[in-house]
């Protein structure tokens, strides 16, 4: 038998353990609690420290990533403001120094600035009014109020905001003092970068002292708004001056540019001379051809000198290839809008896309304008309702001042062929223009040629009175492609169609790119039956201006002469996406649909045609059609 432990063998046998024993086992089992008691409490101890040694290190983490926050919260803010100052630019007027007199009346040289400040800006804010250039702030300096020290480096915290737009920005400091002279008389001089300015005169002219000193520093940090500025206070002689002087003075080619196109702008207002204008603009271009500016002035000489094509050359080039990014900043914004819509206006009304024209209207295009625009494009549209409605909405917000009101009256008195009415718009409108620019009656007179007698002459060929007509046409210049066209309308109506077809060729010749004198000439073949010799002088308006809807109703027209009403109607479709409201086009359609043998098309036609206006002698054929 094996043996084992006596205690262990007694405890099971439930033989009584020795005392000595029974103790040591009751000494171990205390002993036994007390070490786990020990482990327990040890353990809570240990957990607790994890738990704080997990804490301390979370805390540690999120210091650090504090301080790289606020590390780089500091970079930004330095390169933020690094950048703000770079973009400081404009003029900053410092307290001038003032005679002691001066101060103790209450005049000291804070408020000399501050008077000069506010003359600055009041000009550069009319100036901006007349302006597609933004002018550059005016602002007086008052920093040295603020006290804001920066520890440890003896400045403020406004001294370093100045020393950072000093070293990236481009502000320019104003100063200036006062200085008492003999005979109770004053000198005001004021120094803007390297030029000193001196006005002097009596004590109490202090404030018309300051108004030249304003005008003449404006015209040191904005010399293209000060023309501007000189011009609309109707001082034309010195906004010329000033104009040549910033041309002649620029110091880069695109300076140039933007210099010369002003120049333009002033010759034409202050001369008169058109061609000149012209001239300076092309100038501009060649300097500066990414700058809108020299090439709208290109654009709107050549319309009024009557070269169209140049126009339509023009206004294409800025639509297709000029950007806003590339602009001078001060021009991005209003100037580079202005110019771009001016091209798609005109380059829309060259082309015979009165629609698109309609949706044009510039940052100075008032409520009476717009209304007056598109009471024009209606009209031109053949939609007389709408015409109608525009003009009476312009006339009830005010036309009385604006020149556009009695060119929509013309358009819509032709759609309608009314054409007393339009003899007299056409005579309103030379007056208007007279009216509209009083300073320069050189520019008015060739303006008048090239914009009115035109339409005047062709209001009085269909009114019959031809001598009248060839009297107005006679004496336009023969490179102006409307005076040209104007020719040929009348010489067809009065049936000299030999003569008429000699104009039309000079006119296209003159503008191969825009559609009108193809169509006129087109119509004036319809009339005398050449029906295939009209299609084709049609089909090379359509190609011109395909968003032209005259060519296409007149091309529907000699189809349904040459027996073709099946391929009129289409034309007529295509027609009527672009003038969807012209009465005779409908009525014109539904002749096609009915010699089709398309009737319920043709009573559709006919329906709309009778909603629209049509003339005395439409709604008498629509009666016939419909009844006959």
């Amino acid at each position: 038998m094996a043996s084992g432990d006596p205690a262990a063998s007694g405890i099971a046998l439930g033989n009584p353990l020795d005392p000595r024993a029974a103790e040591y086992l009751k000494e171990q089992t205390r002993l036994a609690r007390l070490q786990v008691d020990n482990m327990i409490e040890q353990n809570a101890f240990e957990l607790s420290h994890l738990r704080w040694r997990r804490f301390n290190d979370q805390m540690r983490g999120a210091l650090q990533i504090m301080v790289v926050a606020i590390g780089f919260a500091i970079v930004i803010g330095l390169v933020a403001a690094v950048w703000n100052a770079s973009q400081a630019d404009g003029v900053v007027v410092e307290a001038f120094s003032v005679p002691p007199t001066f101060a103790q009346n209450g005049i000291g040289g804070d408020i000399v600035a501050d008077d000069l400040m506010n003359k600055i800006t009041a000009i550069r804010d009319f100036a901006d009014e007349n302006s597609l250039a933004q002018s550059r702030h005016v602002r007086q300096d008052r920093e040295g109020d603020i006290k804001v020290e920066i520890p440890e480096t003896g400045i403020s915290l406004a001294q370093a905001w100045r020393y950072l737009r000093q070293w990236f920005g481009s502000e320019r400091p104003l100063t200036g003092n006062i200085r008492m002279l003999d005979g109770g008389r004053i000198a005001l001089t004021v120094m803007l970068d390297s030029r000193t300015f001196t006005f002097t005169g009596a004590a109490g002219e202090l404030d018309a002292l300051e108004q030249k000193a304003a005008e003449h520093l404006f015209a040191a940090f904005e010399p293209s708004n000060y023309v501007l500025y000189l011009y609309n206070k109707g001082r034309v002689a010195e906004a010329y001056a000033q104009a040549g002087r910033n041309a002649l003075l620029a110091p880069t080619d695109f300076e140039r540019g933007f210099a010369y196109s002003l120049w333009a702008n002033a010759t034409g207002g202050a001369t008169g001379d058109v061609a000149l204008a012209f001239a300076r603009a092309r100038m501009s271009v060649a300097f500066a051809p990414q700058f809108s500016g020299g090439h709208m002035e290109m654009m709107n000489d050549a319309i009024r000198l009557g070269h169209d094509e140049e126009a339509v050359r023009q206004s294409a080039f800025m639509i297709g290839n000029l950007r806003r990014e590339d602009e001078a900043p001060s021009f991005r914004v209003r100037g580079f809008t202005y110019a771009l819509d001016s091209a798609h206006y005109k380059h829309a009304e060259l082309l015979g896309d009165f629609g698109k024209q309609a949706g044009f209207c510039n940052v100075f295009c008032g409520p009476a304008t717009e209304k007056l625009r598109l009471a024009q494009s209606a009209a031109r549209l053949h939609d007389i309702a709408a015409s109608r409605d525009f003009l009476s909405q312009a006339q009830a917000v005010g036309t009385s001042q604006d020149l556009r009101a009695p060119q929509a009256r013309y358009f819509l008195a032709a759609a309608t062929d009314d054409w007393s009415a339009a003899i007299g718009a056409a005579h309103d409108y030379a007056v208007a223009l007279a009216a509209d620019d009083p300073q320069a009656p050189r520019r008015v007179a060739i303006t008048t040629a090239t914009f009115v007698d035109p339409l005047l002459a062709i209001a009085q060929a269909h009114a019959g009175d031809f001598a009248a007509a060839w009297g107005t046409i006679k004496a336009t210049p023969l490179d102006c492609y409307q005076c040209l066209r104007a020719r040929a309308v009348v010489a067809a109506l009065q049936g000299d169609r030999k003569q008429a077809g000699i104009w039309f060729a000079r006119a296209v010749a003159a503008a191969p790119s825009i559609p009108f004198a193809y169509a006129d000439y087109g119509e004036m073949l319809l009339r005398h039956g050449d029906f295939d010799g009209a299609i084709a002088q049609f089909d090379l308006a359509h190609r011109k201006g395909p968003r032209f809807a005259d060519p296409l109703e007149l091309w529907g027209e000699a189809l349904i002469a040459k027996n073709r009403s099946d391929l009129a109607a289409k034309k007529f479709a295509e027609a009527a996406r672009y003038a969807p409201n012209w009465g005779r086009l409908h009525l014109k359609w539904g002749e096609a649909l009915l010699w089709s043998g398309d009737k319920p098309g043709a009573a559709k036609q006919f329906a709309i045609a009778s909603s629209l206006f049509l003339t005395p002698a439409e709604a008498a054929q629509l009666a016939r059609v419909r009844h006959g």
